[in-house]
């Protein structure tokens, strides 16, 4: 099942508590590649899709950067 845009939100805020000022909120944002890497997270874009009637009008693109500082596998995987 894919993540939409709010059930990020409803998990970031688990994280959070809801609050706006906690140590998780000033977090840097990362993904996990497919060989373990870790590539930070340096934009997010909406884009349209043009297909008219398309079920999927909207999407949210998260873009890295290849940095290669970390492999994931130092992490709790969850």
């Amino acid at each position: 099942m894919s993540m939409r845009v709010r059930d990020l939100q409803q998990y970031l805020g688990k994280f959070t508590e809801n609050q706006k000022c906690t140590a998780i909120s000033n977090c840097h944002i990362y993904i996990e590649t497919m060989d373990g890497h870790l590539e930070e997270i340096r934009r997010i874009e909406i884009q349209e899709n043009n297909i008219i009637g398309h079920p999927e009008p909207t999407r949210m693109v998260l873009k890295s950067e290849s940095i290669n500082r970390f492999r994931s596998k130092t992490y709790k995987q969850s």
